[in-house]
Parts: C-alpha cells; sequence; structure tokens
C-alpha cells in the first residue's frame, strides 16, 4: 500500500470514527444529516433512499480540500505579500499605490511572455501528466476562466487536444500557433511595461530592487 493510499485510508477511517462518535445518539432518527463539512462537500453523506451511509471518491475529495487550503491560504498570504514589498522598497501606502500597478502589470506580461504547462511523473516512473492551471495540483491552486489569462487557457486547451488520441495535426499546430501569438504580444509589450515601471521608482534603493529582479534594465 503505497503512502498516499495509507493517508486516504487513515482520513476516512478517522473521519467515520468521529461521525460515530457524534452522531451515536442519533441513530434512531431516520433523517440523519451529513458529518460537519471538513472541504468543499462532505465526503460521507446519508442515502435516504437507500438506507445506507455513501463515500466519495476520496482522491477527488482531497485534491478540493487541498485547493481549498490553497485559496484561503492566498489570501491571507495576499496583505502580508503587500507589506513585504512596502519594508523592501521602503515606501509607505501611498507610495507603494504609484508602484503596485506597474510592478502587476510587468510581472503579468512576463509570465503571459512565457506561459507553459508542468506536468508529472506517476509512481511507476514511466507515465506523465499534464498540470493543467483549470485544474491544479497539490502545491499549485487551480484558476477560474475569469482568473486565466489568454496563454493559460491556450496552454490548457493544447493539453486537452496532446492527450486526445483522436485529436490532428492541424489542430494541434493551431493552437501551437494561437499560444506563440500570445507569447510574441506579450514580449513585444515588455519593454514599455519596463520603463512604465522604471519611470514610478524614486530612490535608488528602489531601483536596485528591482534590477536584482530583472525587472527594469
Amino acid at each position: 500500500m503505497t503512502k498516499q493510499r495509507m493517508i486516504l485510508v487513515s482520513l476516512v477511517c478517522f473521519l467515520i470514527a468521529a461521525f460515530a462518535g457524534q452522531t451515536m445518539s442519533q441513530m434512531g432518527s431516520s433523517n440523519r444529516k451529513p458529518i460537519r463539512k471538513m472541504g468543499p462537500d462532505p465526503i460521507i453523506t446519508w442515502d435516504s433512499s437507500n438506507k445506507k451511509y455513501t463515500i466519495k471518491d476520496t482522491k477527488e475529495w482531497f485534491h478540493q480540500f487541498r485547493q481549498q487550503r490553497l485559496r484561503e491560504s492566498e489570501e491571507r498570504f495576499r496583505p502580508m505579500e503587500r507589506e513585504a514589498w512596502k519594508r523592501l522598497l521602503r515606501v509607505n501606502e501611498q507610495q507603494w499605490k504609484m508602484i503596485e500597478p506597474k510592478n502587476e502589470a510587468y510581472f503579468a506580461l512576463s509570465h503571459e511572455a512565457y506561459v507553459t504547462a508542468l506536468g508529472s511523473r506517476g509512481r511507476d516512473e514511466q507515465s506523465f501528466s499534464w498540470i493543467k492551471h483549470s485544474k491544479g495540483t497539490g502545491g499549485i491552486r487551480a484558476k477560474t476562466l475569469n482568473e486565466m489569462t489568454e496563454g493559460q487557457k491556450l496552454a490548457d486547451e493544447l493539453i486537452d487536444l496532446l492527450e486526445d488520441e483522436k485529436s490532428t495535426d492541424e489542430a494541434v499546430r493551431q493552437k501551437i500557433d494561437a499560444l506563440q501569438k500570445v507569447r510574441d504580444d506579450a514580449r513585444r509589450q515588455l519593454p514599455k511595461a519596463r520603463k512604465e515601471l522604471a519611470a514610478v521608482l524614486t530612490t535608488p534603493r528602489q531601483e536596485a530592487v528591482f534590477l536584482l529582479m530583472g525587472c527594469i534594465d
């Protein structure tokens, strides 16, 4: 039994034990309720029509649970990140509001200019699976369609074609060309974004920080 399988089995056993302890006094009731929510949806629910408990796909539930935790961590981290930037640049809130939009615009373009997709090997070391931006993984938060850039959407669509045995070379080529166009457009805009970021920097320290990060020339 693999380590991940053991973790999932232990999780299910823990939930069953917790549920049994919390609802022992309600076993005579015909209107049972699902256990307290520990993730996106309860993993164990009462099927009143068949008079039995049902357990969801633990792998999918665990993935959703980790995605929820990643979203919560990201929300907590965002204000701390802003404060870290302000301390690093030694600026106040008003000064940071001048720099922040130029900084975000540059990083968005730099990511789009080299948008890629990650992948992982299987346990047998002989298989490979892509990690889509819309799906995420254990340490990468999935993005909604509204959050995804045009390049990320095209990258996911290209993955779909690669994983579809019936896709044609022509379809793959069209998606490659579309993705390359988005990348090229972003790269053409990068020099202007660099200059606009540099223009709002007012001290040598600020210039040094962004120069070391490769954001300005």
